[in-house]
């Protein structure tokens, strides 16, 4: 699969969002996204572990094994400066979706 087939689906927008913020762990990743959209987005395992190597891949993402305060290895992952660049042009790309969608299904005034 291409870097452009991955983009701009919401659970890549909302990952390289997320590490916008700072170098995090999957399950910080996924509390952040759940606690920032008042609980209504939720990104399961079976979505989020795929999609981070996906973006690890393709290196809009870089991953590093650490060990927690449990001494257990988890992977953190920071953003690259690719996937800072990716993130900024993904989310116009989203907004124009929304809007498109929004005029689709009848809301808004275009």
């Amino acid at each position: 699969m291409g870097i452009d087939n991955l983009v701009p689906s919401l659970p890549v927008l909302l990952i390289l969002r997320a590490l916008e913020e700072g170098p995090a762990h999957g399950y910080k990743i996924a509390r952040w996204i759940d606690e920032q959209s008042d609980h209504r987005l939720l990104l399961k395992e079976g979505t989020l572990y795929p999609t981070l190597h996906q973006l690890e891949q393709h290196g809009l993402i870089q991953g590093q094994w650490d060990r927690t305060h449990t001494k257990r290895p988890t992977k953190v992952y920071a953003l690259t400066p690719m996937g800072r660049q990716r993130l900024e042009a993904d989310r116009e790309r989203w907004m124009q979706q929304v809007v498109a969608a929004q005029h689709v299904l009848g809301y808004g005034g275009i």
